[in-house]
């Protein structure tokens, strides 16, 4: 309950602003902010779910299943995209007992290909937590460029228009490589396919990346087709 208090229009109103000024207290200021958006994207979610029977739902970033798991409970078939490889092994055995999960141990781009995936530097010690951090993009404050893999990338705009059946949610947790990809996606045909989008952003880890992403929140909110919500946490 103290926590749920905090979450007031006022606090919001003052991230609000506060994110806006320059440098890291900005940016911590707006991790906070979406710290408080984040209960309301998670009931959007469930709430998204319950319009999923028959449909396909994606989970970018799938980890070790926690949400994919969710997502097969409401609908038909859930395509689950994880690049690490040992991420990908884990999240098989973990749910191996879910009959419409299919696990693509590959990364979601804009093109196919093979790209380097960088882990931290603490992956090997401690996998489980840190397989959350892994991204595709080196310029990402907690990687370590030395401790990268080659893992398989997917045209993911490609990938849905080829689906057969409309996609009713797609989770993506991606570690900065949405930007690019929902660039793509939101000028492709195939989102009009889309019932549901939610995104974790990632800028206050990769700076270079704050501008690109305001305008995705900016574009996002005018779209009605799919609905997005970039607050995901």
């Amino acid at each position: 309950m103290a926590q749920a208090n905090r979450n007031t229009p006022l606090r919001r109103a003052k991230y609000s602003l506060m994110q806006h000024l320059p440098g890291e207290l900005g940016l911590k200021y707006r991790r906070k902010l979406r710290k408080l958006f984040a209960p309301a994207a998670e009931a959007e979610f469930r709430e998204a779910l319950t319009e999923a029977a028959g449909k396909i739902c994606v989970d970018l970033g799938a980890n070790l299943g926690q949400h994919t798991r969710t997502m097969a409970a409401h609908a038909a078939k859930v395509y689950a995209f994880e690049p690490d490889p040992w991420t990908a092994a884990e999240l098989r055995k973990r749910l191996a007992d879910v009959s419409n999960i299919e696990v693509i141990e590959a990364a979601a781009g804009t093109e196919d290909g093979t790209f380097p995936l960088y882990r931290t530097s603490s992956f090997d010690s401690d996998p489980v937590e840190q397989s959350q951090s892994s991204s595709l993009m080196a310029q990402k404050r907690n990687i370590d460029k030395a401790s990268a893999v080659d893992v398989n990338v997917i045209d993911f705009p490609a990938f849905l228009a080829a689906l057969d059946g409309d996609i009713a949610v797609i989770k993506m947790d991606i570690e900065g490589a949405e930007v690019p990809l929902l660039e793509a996606l939101f000028d492709h045909p195939v989102k009009k396919r889309i019932g549901h989008l939610f995104v974790e952003t990632h800028e206050s880890r990769i700076p270079d990346l704050l501008a690109r992403t305001d305008a995705l929140r900016a574009r996002a909110a005018t779209m009605t087709q799919p609905r997005v919500n970039m607050d995901w946490k």
